[in-house]
C-alpha cells in the first residue's frame, strides 16, 4: 500500500518437494568458517522411508514479491510516459518481462510469486500509480503491465514451473481519479470523513482516507457486492491460488468476516488468503486473524528482526515477539519478512557490516515460525530508502555471491518439514545469542543465532521435547561443523555476525 505519511502507532520505534538427505563423504571444515558441502546436490539420494511427512501445502511456501513496473522491462511497446529519472512514475518493468525472468525467480528457490495489482491505475509522468494500489478502472489490466491475455500466460508460466500464484488486491480505497467519484449515483459509496488525522482513533483508521485516497464504504451493500464481484471476476479470469489483502486493518473487522467465507463460496474454492495489517502490536495484529484473514504479515517480528540483526538490538527482543504467539489462531500462518515496499529495504536501515546483518536476517527468516515472504532484490542486497526510494529498478546481477547464500538458505528450509512446519521452541536467549529448536514427528532442527560483535560461547540446553539422545551428532548446514549432544547439553562456538541450522548427521542435505 503507498503510503506517504504513518501514524504514531505505525512509526512506533524498531521494538518490535520431498527432502533430502546427502551420500556420505568426508567433510574438512574449520570451525566458524562458511564452506560449502563437499558434495554437489545432484549427489543427493532419496531418504529412507522412516523420513517425516510432508508438511502442509503452504507451509512449504517461499513468498516472492517482484513489484512489476520495476522488475524487467519485456515489452517496450507498452512503455508510453516511462521515466526512470522519476522515482514515483512508470519504469517500464511488465508482465512479459516477468514471463522472462520467471526462470530467474524460480532459479533462487521461491515457491510463490506475490503479483501486483493488475487492474488499471491513476496515469502521470511524476506521480501516478505504478505500484497498482491507485485504481482508476476495476475491470481492466493496466496497459503498462500487459493486456489480460499476458495475465493469464504469467500466471500459467508459473503453474507450468510448480510456483503458486497470490494476487494483491486492493477494496480499501480507489484512485483520485476513479469515474466512480464523478458518479451521482455512487455519492455514498465513499466516506466522508476526510484524511486520517489520529491513526489510534480506530473509527478514523476504518473510515478516513489515507493520503487523501478516497475510501470505500464496505458496509454499503451495493459496494459489498462490487467488491465481491469483481475480485472473484479477476481469481477466476487469471486462475490464480490466492490474494493479498492490501490495508487490512483501514476496513472493518465485520466485513472481513462475511466478505471471505462469501469470496471462496463465489469462486468455488479455499483461497490462499494473506492480509497486511501495518502494525507493530501482536495483539492488535492477532485480532484480524480471529475475524477471519487466515495468513496475516508479522510486521511485529519483521521490527524486531531489522532491530536486533540491523542496529544490534537485545536478542531477547526475539523472544518478546515469539513470547506472544498464544495470541495469534496459528503462529505457524503468520507471513514473515525483514522489508518490503512500505518502508526501507533492511540493508539501507542496517548499521555496520551490512551484508553479514543481511545473511544473518535471512538465515532467521528461513528458519523461523511461519511463511518466509522476500521483496525482489533482497536477494541480491539492493539498496533503498524509505517509498519510493525503496522501489528502484532491479539489478539482477549486484550480487552473485549474496544470492548464492540466499539460494542456499532458501534450500534448507525447502528440504526440511522442521523448518517448514516444526514446532519452534524457545532454547536460549540473551543479548547476544538467540537459538530455538523446530520439531515435527521424525525430525528436529536447532538455530542458533550470534549477533554480537565476538564469538560467543555457549552451554545450551535441550529442550524437554527433543529426542536427540546423547552422543548425537549434529552438523551446521551452513559451515559443515559438527558438535556432540552431551548431558542433554550443546556447546556452542559461533563467529560474531553467523547463524548455525543444525541437525542430526546422515539425516538431511548439507546443502
Amino acid at each position: 500500500m503507498k503510503v506517504h505519511r504513518m501514524s504514531a502507532a505505525l512509526a512506533m520505534p524498531w521494538t518490535r518437494a520431498t527432502p533430502l538427505r546427502a551420500v556420505s563423504a568426508p567433510l574438512a571444515v574449520r570451525s566458524g568458517s562458511p564452506v560449502a558441502c563437499a558434495l554437489p546436490l545432484p549427489a543427493l539420494i532419496a531418504p529412507p522411508r522412516n523420513q517425516p511427512a510432508p508438511p502442509p501445502e503452504w507451509s512449504r511456501q517461499i513468498l516472492y514479491f517482484p513489484m512489476t513496473d520495476r522488475f524487467y522491462d519485456g515489452d517496450p511497446a507498452n512503455n508510453q510516459g516511462v521515466d526512470r529519472g522519476q522515482p514515483a512514475g512508470f519504469h517500464g518493468g511488465d508482465l512479459a518481462g516477468l514471463i522472462q525472468k520467471l526462470d530467474y525467480v524460480q532459479s533462487l528457490g521461491v515457491t510463490a510469486l506475490w503479483l501486483s495489482p493488475m487492474a488499471a491505475n491513476t496515469q502521470g509522468n511524476h506521480h501516478c500509480g505504478y505500484h497498482g494500489y491507485w485504481i482508476r478502472d476495476h475491470n481492466r489490466v493496466e496497459e503498462h503491465q500487459g493486456d489480460l491475455a499476458t495475465a493469464r500466460r504469467t500466471v500459467d508460466e508459473a503453474h507450468r514451473r510448480g510456483m503458486k500464484v497470490v494476487l494483491d488486491v486492493v477494496l480499501n480505497h480507489v484512485g483520485p481519479d476513479h469515474p466512480f467519484l464523478s458518479d451521482p449515483a455512487r455519492r455514498d459509496w465513499f466516506h466522508t470523513l476526510g484524511d486520517i488525522k489520529d491513526w489510534n482513533d480506530q473509527h478514523q483508521v476504518e473510515n478516513g482516507r489515507i493520503a487523501g485516497l478516497p475510501d470505500l464504504a464496505q458496509e454499503n451493500p451495493a459496494v459489498y457486492e462490487f467488491l465481491l464481484e469483481n475480485t472473484a471476476w479477476w481469481i477466476q479470469q487469471l486462475g490464480v491460488d490466492g490474494i493479498r489483502l492490501d490495508a487490512v486493518k483501514h476496513v472493518s473487522k465485520e466485513f472481513w468476516q462475511r466478505f471471505l467465507p462469501d469470496l471462496k463460496a463465489r469462486v468455488g474454492k479455499d483461497l490462499f488468503v494473506v492480509g497486511e495489517v501495518l502494525h507493530g502490536d501482536p495483539g492488535y495484529v492477532a485480532a484480524y486473524q480471529r475475524a477471519g484473514v487466515d495468513y496475516l504479515f508479522d510486521f511485529p517480528l519483521c521490527f524486531a528482526i531489522r532491530n536486533v540483526f540491523g542496529r544490534d538490538g537485545s536478542a531477547r527482543e526475539l523472544g518478546r515477539i515469539f513470547a506472544q504467539d498464544s495470541q495469534y489462531v496459528d503462529p505457524s500462518h503468520m507471513v514473515t519478512l525483514i522489508d518490503n515496499h512500505d518502508f526501507s529495504r533492511f540493508v539501507s536501515d542496517a548499521q555496520g557490516d551490512t551484508r553479514a546483518r543481511l545473511k544473518l536476517a535471512l538465515a532467521f527468516l528461513m528458519s523461523a515460525r511461519g511463511l518466509p515472504s522476500v521483496y525482489y532484490g533482497t536477494e541480491v542486497g539492493l539498496e533503498g530508502g524509505n517509498d519510493p526510494d525503496n522501489r528502484r529498478m532491479m539489478e539482477f546481477e549486484r550480487d552473485p555471491e549474496l544470492r548464492s547464500y540466499f539460494t542456499r538458505v532458501t534450500s534448507l528450509r525447502r528440504s526440511l518439514p522442521a523448518l517448514q512446519a516444526g514446532t519452534q521452541r524457545e532454547m536460549w536467549q540473551d543479548d547476544q545469542v538467540f537459538a530455538f529448536s523446530r520439531q515435527v514427528p521424525g525430525q528436529e532442527a536447532i538455530a542458533v543465532f550470534n549477533n554480537g560483535p565476538e564469538t560467543a560461547r555457549r552451554r545450551i540446553p535441550l529442550r524437554a521435547e527433543s529426542r536427540l539422545p546423547d552422543g548425537t551428532v549434529l552438523r551446521d548446514l551452513l559451515s559443515g561443523q559438527t558438535l556432540q549432544v552431551r548431558d542433554r547439553h550443546l556447546e556452542i562456538e559461533l563467529a560474531s555476525k553467523n547463524p548455525m541450522i543444525l541437525v542430526p548427521e546422515g539425516s538431511t542435505p548439507c546443502i
